[in-house]
């Protein structure tokens, strides 16, 4: 549930939408994935299983956005990878 001042500042609560349809921009995944934006930047040059970004733009500095559904599948895998590591230590 929205508070008044989440409507007031007119923030959206992702709740209501189907995360594959749903684009965030670098710095909601990396609070989602729970790494600063240095670390989602190399994990996206370095992974092959990182989510393919939406490139806002033709511009070099163009905006970034990822698809929801694929930042929560790709944090699934790094959580599944990391409870596999525990298991074997």
């Amino acid at each position: 549930m929205q508070t008044n001042r989440e409507k007031a500042a007119g923030k959206i609560v992702l709740d209501n939408f189907d995360p594959q349809f749903v684009q965030i921009d670098k710095r909601q995944a990396s609070a989602i994935l729970g790494m600063p934006p240095t670390t989602l930047d190399r994990a996206r040059k370095e992974d092959a299983r990182f989510p393919k970004p939406i490139v806002q733009g033709r511009s070099r500095n163009a905006p970034l956005r990822f698809i929801l559904a694929e930042i929560y599948e790709y944090s699934a895998q790094l959580i599944a990878e990391g409870r596999d590591s525990q298991e074997v230590a």
